[in-house]
């Protein structure tokens, strides 16, 4: 773990602008083989410091004199210490200036740098835990392993498999950043032990929680909950898809319910259960290109015409009563009879015969998903 993080530039980085907020003296930064790898005169990186590999090696503060500057190569007046973390040197920080004027703050920089570090370690420490829970939850998901497997690799987790039996996957309205250990973590004790859940991040935009066996309307309370308490303590907006009920080593089953769930749930529905899906489970199992070959074949030249589109759209919604369509589109019903004569021309339908209502329906309603989407 040292090793990774003696090797991540942005630390260093860090360290420097942190310890610069204290003094207003030249910073720097090695690595382990003395080299300077980050510092407030960017001119200093790459150069190689001597009494920093010395320092290193005695694990003891050296004062950098006019002396040594001559001696030693890359060495300028100051002070340098290891940063040293569980008795183990991870590099040197160094700061550059008149000695009797720097050395005071040695202490205090060094005291602050090792804790900075041991903070970084412990973040560093929990994502890579959380990583590996993660990638636990996808191999369960994806059947990537034996649910014999599976079950030896979640005693190492402490996960009780057998309690999971349904899953739901979020995503997020808008993607600004993926997200880190800490924000997860907050966003999960908005949860508040609703109901037992587990929880991974999937990607940057996307959320999955295995949860425990319950009554759907139980667990559709708990999911609004959550998601109005994420959005205003976080402000996050998150829209939820809910698989069905399965035996843990089918779980496989009700993540590819729950993530086709997920794509339909917006505002106005930020829960959607995949059993309530209807036309929706067809619009998921037909190909693009049957969909874009059905809605040319039965809208025609009728998708060019927006004035008929809309019209069509009204009568759907309204359940195909002309005088409530006419009212809400703020036309005479002579002129709706105009207009429905019109699309049924255009579209070689007649409206008049169920089996061509439904063609059309089936075509109108296909053609707003895509819309919709695009």
């Amino acid at each position: 773990m040292e090793n990774i993080l003696l090797q991540t530039d942005r630390l260093y980085n860090s360290i420097v602008q942190e310890m610069n907020r204290l003094i207003k003296e030249e910073v720097i930064v090695t690595d382990q083989q003395g080299y300077i790898v980050a510092s407030t005169d960017a001119k200093r990186i790459g150069n190689y410091h001597e009494g920093a590999c010395i320092a290193m090696q005695h694990k003891e503060k050296m004062i950098m004199s006019k002396e040594l500057t001559k001696k030693l190569h890359g060495v300028r007046e100051g002070v340098v210490f290891p940063i040293v973390i569980n008795k183990i040197p991870l590099g040197v920080l160094g700061i550059t200036g008149n000695p009797s004027i720097v050395e005071p703050y040695a202490r205090l920089v060094q005291k602050v740098t090792e804790l900075f570090i041991q903070d970084s370690l412990t973040r560093i420490n929990q994502e890579s835990k959380a990583r590996d829970v993660e990638f636990f939850i996808f191999d369960w998901l994806n059947q990537t392993s034996s649910y014999t497997s599976l079950v030896e690799r979640s005693k190492f987790f402490h996960i009780n498999m057998e309690a999971y039996k349904q899953v739901v996957v979020f995503k997020r309205k808008e993607l600004l950043t993926g997200f880190s250990y800490h924000r997860f973590e907050k966003l999960k004790s908005a949860w508040d032990d609703f109901v037992g859940a587990l929880f991974v991040r999937w990607g940057q935009d996307r959320i999955v929680m295995l949860v425990e066996a319950v009554e759907a309307s139980l667990l559709d309370h708990c999911l609004r909950k959550w998601i109005a308490a994420v959005y205003q303590e976080l402000d996050e907006h998150l829209y939820a898809g809910v698989g069905n009920i399965v035996e843990p080593e089918h779980l496989s089953a009700s993540f590819s319910q729950a993530v086709k769930a997920s794509e339909h749930a917006d505002g106005t529905n930020p829960v959607v259960f995949e059993a309530d899906l209807r036309f929706e489970m067809l619009e998921h199992e037909i190909s693009a290109q049957t969909k874009e070959t059905f809605i040319c074949r039965t809208l025609k030249e009728l998708v060019k015409e927006k004035e008929l589109m809309k019209t069509l759209a009204s009568w759907f919604s309204h359940d195909m009563q002309m005088q409530v369509t006419a009212n809400a589109l703020h036309i005479h019903k002579n002129t709706l009879h105009y207009r429905l004569n019109r699309i049924a021309e255009i579209t070689n339908l007649n409206l008049k015969k169920l089996d061509d209502v439904m063609l059309l329906y089936m075509a109108f309603r296909l053609s707003s998903c895509k819309y919709n989407k695009g």
